[in-house]
């Protein structure tokens, strides 16, 4: 019987090189099954060979043959121990034991392969362990992967949704810009018309600016001629006044006939070269009383600058009140005053009321 050896690869095994036990591992998987029944099979020739061995030696010794008697076969029977036998039979029991410790070495050969296999396979457990857990989390990568990749799917056609419709604006706004670029130039073309005839009417409003001032030219002699009447018409009326104005107290003093606001009232008065009437005292007061005989006029006093402070038209302040009693009460935001003829005092009034208005003008005298 040959003995069994082990392959070097397999002797000098180094579980502290994880790169060698992998190669190992794929090396040895295809033999563990075999060397596992090899083993087996050696335990049970091993068990039987030794069973024979020790039934040979022990009928060897127990039943002597009548030719290995040498002493007293020799003189019974005369024959000669036939040495042949015993050699063979020496030579027999060599084998056998040889064959037995063959078999010994072979059965430990094994022992140590088993033991071999068994630490390899405590660190292949481990690995296959290692590698179950690399397998989870590849497989929760996987799943995670796959969850992502159907969101990012989603998010793709919702990308291809919006991708669409802005395709569609991109093309409903090049057809808008066609029309634009049309229209551009079509009011281009009227922007250089409307050029052209700002350009004409820039030449005639310079002709008409110099007609201006031509007729600026020939008012201004008017006015001088209007101004030097009225320097006639005054000295011709004796009171120094012109034609309508009634004279009092060194002052002209003009009555409307129409109803205006308090604004629109002192505007005329300032066309006249005069203001709306100031009154310094009780007895101006009644000559306009006289003057304006029963209607309402306004006079030139307001607080329209601050609230209860009653100024004159000229910037003097109130220093005569002749206020109607309880006024001014400012029910109706009332800053403009107004002469009442009938109760010879004054009554705050909303400067937007229209009424008639009494002018009053320094006489100019030369």
């Amino acid at each position: 019987m040959m003995g069994f050896e082990l392959d070097d690869s397999l002797k000098t095994y180094n579980p502290g090189k994880e790169s060698h036990r992998t190669v190992l591992w794929l090396k040895e998987r295809p033999f563990r099954a075999a060397a596992v029944c090899l083993g087996v099979l050696c335990v049970v020739l091993l068990t039987g060979i030794i069973i024979v061995a020790g039934q040979h030696n022990h009928a060897a010794v127990e039943q002597p043959t009548p030719s290995c008697n040498l002493i007293g076969e020799q003189v019974q029977l005369g024959t000669i121990c036939n040495l042949t036998d015993l050699r063979r039979e020496q030579t027999r029991n060599k084998n056998v034991t040889k064959e037995k410790d063959q078999l010994r070495i072979t059965c430990t050969n094994l022992i140590q392969e088993q033991d071999f296999f068994g630490t390899s396979n405590k660190y292949l457990t481990k690995e296959m362990n290692q590698l179950q857990t690399i397998n989870n989390n590849l497989t929760q990568e996987r799943d995670l992967l796959q969850t992502s990749n159907n969101n990012l799917s989603e998010e793709m056609y919702q990308l291809q949704t919006i991708n669409n419709n802005l395709t569609q604006e991109r093309d409903l706004l090049q057809t808008s810009n066609k029309y634009l670029t049309k229209e551009m130039n079509q009011l281009q073309t009227i922007n250089n018309n409307l050029t052209q005839e700002r350009d004409l009417l820039q030449t005639s409003n310079n002709n008409l600016s110099e007609e201006m001032y031509q007729l600026q030219t020939i008012n201004n002699n008017v006015t001088l001629e209007r101004d030097q009447l009225k320097e006639l018409q005054r000295l011709s009326d004796g009171g120094g006044c012109l034609v309508g104005w009634q004279p009092h107290g060194g002052s002209c003093y003009f009555l409307s006939a129409e109803k205006k606001s308090w604004m629109a009232s002192r505007k005329d008065c300032q066309d006249k070269e005069a203001d709306l009437v100031i009154i310094h005292s009780e007895e101006e007061q009644n000559f306009i009383n006289i003057f304006g005989w029963v209607r309402s006029v306004w006079i030139g006093l307001h607080d329209m600058e601050s609230e209860s402070e009653w100024k004159w038209v000229d910037g003097s302040p109130m220093n005569l009140s002749l206020w109607n009693p309880g006024e001014p009460n400012n029910d109706w935001n009332e800053d403009c005053a107004e002469l009442m003829p009938e109760s010879k005092t004054w009554n705050d009034l909303p400067c937007s009321l229209e009424r008639h208005w009494v002018c009053k003008q320094q006489i100019l005298l030369k």
